[in-house]
């Protein structure tokens, strides 16, 4: 399963590269990152380095809801006719909008999976789980704040200039950026909310079937 995840990783960043939609390919291979961290953090047997591994993640597991905001790009395919209410009949047009979609739902899916897989394999109290969970999805928050708004910052600038991207994260506020961030905030809040949902709906079928 991991390495059908690195091959359609690999396979999206390639066909993205030669579109319109080419700053794909350097957000699905930031995406890819925290995957596959987490995928590493699931072999490493040496607590010291299972930190260190879930450090890196929690830095840029930001980069995997990021995607959602790449949605604004679609208007880069002028699809919709408003004037007629008429969608355009391009085939590759289209091909692109399918193609962001994937990588959008493939790595939200994944990647929120295995963040939620990472801190059930904690081994914490419920309460605690759900408070770290939130505590991420914060600082998740925070990051595709930074990213997507004002400085336009990327994951490898916290490890170039560390001193300077804490300093605009947390210590730059104004009531625009607390209203994104409670925006952010639900986005992560109803993507775990729907996975969720969607174990435990397949949970009650199983036990039923018993």
């Amino acid at each position: 399963m991991r390495n059908v995840v690195r091959i359609l990783s690999l396979v999206l960043i390639a066909v993205a590269s030669g579109t319109k939609f080419s700053f794909l390919s350097l957000n699905v291979f930031l995406a890819y990152i925290p995957l596959e961290l987490s995928f590493q953090i699931s072999n490493a047997n040496n607590k010291y380095l299972k930190i260190i591994l879930s450090l890196f993640f929690v830095l840029f597991f930001p980069n995997i809801p990021y995607l959602v905001t790449d949605m604004i790009h679609m208007d880069m395919l002028k699809i919709y006719d408003y004037s007629n209410g008429m969608s355009s009949e391009a085939a590759r047009a289209w091909l692109l909008i399918i193609l962001l979609f994937l990588a959008i739902f493939g790595f939200v899916l994944i990647g929120f999976g295995e963040l939620l897989k990472q801190i059930r394999d904690l081994k914490l109290n419920l309460v605690v789980q759900w408070l770290l969970t939130f505590f991420v999805c914060g600082l998740s928050s925070l990051g595709i704040y930074a990213g997507r708004f004002s400085a336009r910052l990327h994951s490898v600038d916290f490890l170039l200039d560390p001193l300077k991207v804490i300093q605009m994260i947390f210590f730059e506020w104004s009531l625009v950026k607390v209203k994104l961030l409670v925006v952010l905030l639900f986005l992560h809040i109803a993507i775990i909310g729907l996975i969720e949902l969607n174990r435990r709906m397949h949970y009650s079928q199983s036990s039923r079937r018993l």
